[in-house]
């Protein structure tokens, strides 16, 4: 009997060492591996404008070395953001595992990198990172500082905040013309340089998958190619200035050609604010100043406060019909009004969304917040 039962014991505790052995490798491979992923690896992947870059990459955690508490969706998966810069190096990863691709700079590219991972055709320009891929899987929303510019409803545009544009002017030794009108931007974009107070100004280009570029012609009424053609003593073709890049424009504008002039370009003045604020990475030259955003009509600056900062939106300027300008996040209309996705609706749908939530965020990257106009979803606009 005693044999016996030392038997029995031994078998006993043989079962209950593999039964533990089982159970540890399970919870460690396949029991619940969402409890040992990083959070961000499922986190929603967005792309494109750079005027809204950084406020979304607070949204995501972390802006120009600050720390953010990031939003996150109010369903189970509680799920999170990235937000990829719209310059750097010229490929990205943006969902590992996944393919490396070119990386979007401005809305336009980002809708359009959005609009491939609806319709799987390809993205990228058929030489770098490899050629132009799917992205399909890889991205799930874009930034947009711009609205559709066609009929369409296969794209839904969701603001979050209010933005403002005026114009960014650097003189190379000659007092500056502060304060334009409609009429003379309008002139100086559509049809070339001219000599407005006693000062030529020369009016230069911002790159154009820039949704800034977009909405800067379209609020004087230029077309793309009387921009390009008014624009190209100070940015030949291909030599477009990035977007809300103030050292760009004082470098331009201090070339011998340019000497006893004055050069202006269309300039976010949230992008501006939170620069000035140190909010966002700068791109201001020093001193403050040096590079400034002018007046339009009797709208004043639109910010206010000392150039030096901390400065402020001008709500007058902002509730501009013609430069005051509303800013995206951009999904596919399937998921933003489509049946489930609870996940992307609860981050970016409807006025007590996560985002929509984070007002405290957005005004202090130099927007206002819209209140119960945040997160609506009755803009549409087709594929890019």
């Amino acid at each position: 009997m005693q044999r016996l039962s030392t038997t029995v014991s031994r078998r006993v505790r043989l079962a209950l060492a593999a039964a533990l052995t089982v159970g540890l490798a399970g919870g460690l491979v396949g029991g619940n591996p969402a409890s040992a992923d990083p959070k961000q690896f499922g986190a929603a992947v967005g792309v494109g404008s750079d005027t809204t870059q950084d406020v979304m990459n607070a949204a995501a955690g972390n802006a120009n070395g600050t720390n953010y508490t990031p939003v996150q969706s109010t369903d189970a998966t509680k799920r999170q953001l990235v937000s990829w810069d719209a310059v750097g190096s010229t490929c990205i990863t943006p969902k590992a595992p996944g393919a490396t691709i070119l990386r979007p700079n401005g809305s336009t590219n980002g809708r359009r990198a959005l609009s491939r991972a609806i319709d799987g055709g390809l993205w990228g320009n058929g030489t770098d990172c490899g050629g132009s891929k799917s992205t399909t899987g890889l991205v799930q929303f874009a930034r947009s500082s711009a609205g559709p510019s066609g009929t369409g409803t296969q794209l839904t545009y969701i603001p979050f905040g209010r933005d403002a544009m005026s114009f960014a002017y650097y003189a190379n030794g000659v007092t500056p013309v502060t304060t334009l009108t409609s009429a003379q931007l309008t002139s100086l974009f559509s049809t070339g340089p001219q000599n407005i107070g006693g000062v030529d100004i020369v009016p230069c280009s911002i790159q154009l998958g820039s949704g800034t570029y977009q909405f800067w012609n379209t609020a004087l009424g230029v077309s793309a190619a009387q921009m390009a053609a008014a624009t190209t003593s100070c940015t030949p073709a291909g030599q477009e200035l990035q977007e809300n890049d103030a050292n760009a424009l004082r470098t331009r504008g201090s070339q011998a050609a340019f000497a006893g002039k004055q050069v202006i370009v269309g300039f976010s003045a949230g992008n501006f604010i939170s620069q000035t604020n140190g909010d966002a990475g700068s791109q201001l030259p020093t001193p403050a100043g040096s590079v400034d955003l002018g007046q339009i009509d009797a709208l004043g600056k639109p910010y206010n406060g000392p150039v030096a900062g901390p400065i402020t939106p001008n709500p007058a300027f902002y509730s501009s019909g013609t430069y005051g300008r509303l800013v995206y996040n951009v999904l596919p209309t399937t998921v933003a009004t489509g049946f489930g996705n609870n996940d992307l609706k609860s981050l970016f749908v409807g006025s007590s969304s996560a985002l929509c939530s984070a007002t405290s965020t957005i005004e202090a990257f130099g927007f206002l917040s819209l209140g119960s106009g945040c997160g609506t979803t009755t803009l549409q606009g087709p594929l890019v």
